[in-house]
């Protein structure tokens, strides 16, 4: 058996209505003064909101609230806004994950901080992920990312918790933080170090019930690349396998579910956050492939949503890369995972391929292009994206731990497939 180790994972929570749970846990490891982090996709039920001050009132909790939507990229937000304040104020998209966000974040905290809680997608995790680290260690977050910055995370941290509410990154489950500049001069670069894995993760499936269709969709097939990407890596594992196709069968049953009639099956949101949180797993431990570095190149040049550009590049770069794998000597065990991946993500056994390696393959193919059309996902010209880079980010996008090596050529290829 190939040897592994498995990375620090968080404390699970994961129960419909287990946000209730968020203030007690607080209390019980005595942070007392909490830096709340809330995206928009948090706030918009009064009940929840409501239910959420209560709690914490009630667990002897004091909240310093903060939310990084409602200012710009390079800007900061206001002196001291009241937890009211915030739930009323910005109406505005969610933007990435910044530096400049996450520094505003940090320079504007004036009391001790005994916790950070962030609730809500992807980016609004990354966010409170990177302030937890920054507010434990000096300079601007900038100089600590991948590729970006000289200095190395020393892992000093404010205990972090992660309240996802959508099903899709994984970043409840993760060591690192993916932040963004858009741009000349852009990037999207991760500052990580395992002590930043989230000391608890609370997965409430209700949480997503209100997750717009095209924001489901999207992050559905986020978790869904990532969890065949780290199944098919050169760096996975048996631990990794295990959980990949798992998250694959449960994504396979979910996914349609949830994009469909998602307000209404918390059953499907319930499996598709099991997939999510699995996938984070995945992706930590065994990385991902060529699609992933495609969407980092990407999203330093443009503000394409990045499950959106996994979703519309997924059913491409799978089908050339099984071709190229066909072709190839010694490819059998890859072209047999991607098999494995099909029958997994093409739901219950009653549905499942039964036929040859070929037939498994072709399912593979077939649902992630079905899956793809059923998000009505928009090419990548429409944000803003100018042909004329699609080559430059085809050389910035790398292959990652993928089981085919796309040259650069293949991997313009791809994105003009998608344009």
């Amino acid at each position: 058996m190939r040897q592994f180790d498995v990375a620090t994972l968080p404390r699970l929570v994961f129960a419909g209505g287990a946000i209730a749970r968020l203030a007690p846990i607080c209390a019980e490891r005595r942070w007392s003064r909490v830096l709340l982090i809330v995206g928009r996709s948090a706030i918009g039920d009064p009940e929840f909101r409501s239910g959420l001050e209560r709690s914490f009132g009630e667990a002897g909790v004091t909240i310093v609230a903060r939310r990084y939507d409602l200012f710009p990229e390079g800007g900061h937000p206001d002196a001291s806004p009241t937890l009211g304040d915030l739930w009323q104020a910005g109406r505005g998209e969610i933007p990435e994950a910044s530096s400049a966000v996450v520094d505003a974040i940090v320079d504007s905290v004036r009391t001790a901080v005994d916790a950070v809680v962030a609730i809500g997608g992807g980016s609004a995790l990354d966010t409170g992920k990177a302030v937890s680290a920054m507010l434990a260690t000096d300079g601007s977050v900038e100089e600590y990312l991948e590729g970006v910055g000289t200095r190395t995370p020393p892992g000093a941290k404010v205990p972090f918790v992660a309240v996802p509410t959508t099903a899709g990154t994984g970043s409840e489950a993760t060591k690192n933080a993916v932040l963004s500049r858009v741009g000349d001069g852009g990037y999207k670069k991760s500052l990580r170090h395992d002590a930043y894995v989230p000391d608890v993760a609370i997965v409430d499936p209700q949480l997503t019930l209100s997750c717009p269709r095209a924001l489901t969709a999207a992050s559905g097939l986020d978790a869904i690349t990532q969890l065949i990407e780290s199944y098919v890596s050169r760096d996975a594992s048996p631990f990794t396998d295990t959980l990949a196709l798992d998250g694959l069968a449960a994504a396979g049953r979910a996914f349609r579910r949830c994009v469909e009639r998602g307000d209404a099956d918390l059953e499907a949101r319930e499996q598709m956050a099991y997939a999510a949180y699995l996938s984070g797993i995945c992706l930590a431990n065994a990385g991902v492939g060529t699609v992933h570095g495609l969407a980092g190149a990407a999203g330093a040049v443009v503000p394409v949503p990045h499950g959106a550009f996994c979703g519309l590049l997924l059913p491409g770069a799978t089908a050339v890369g099984i071709e190229r794998l066909r072709r190839q000597r010694d490819s059998l065990g890859a072209l047999a995972k991607y098999a494995a991946a099909g029958v997994a993500l093409t739901g219950g056994p009653a549905a499942r391929p039964t036929g040859s390696l070929e037939e498994r393959l072709e399912a593979l193919v077939r649902v992630l292009t079905d899956f793809a059309a059923l998000s009505s996902l928009a090419p990548l010209r429409s944000y803003g994206l100018a042909e004329d880079g699609l080559a430059e980010i085809a050389r910035a996008g790398g292959n990652k731990a993928n089981p085919y090596e796309f040259t650069v050529e293949e991997r313009e290829e791809l994105l003009r497939g998608v344009f």
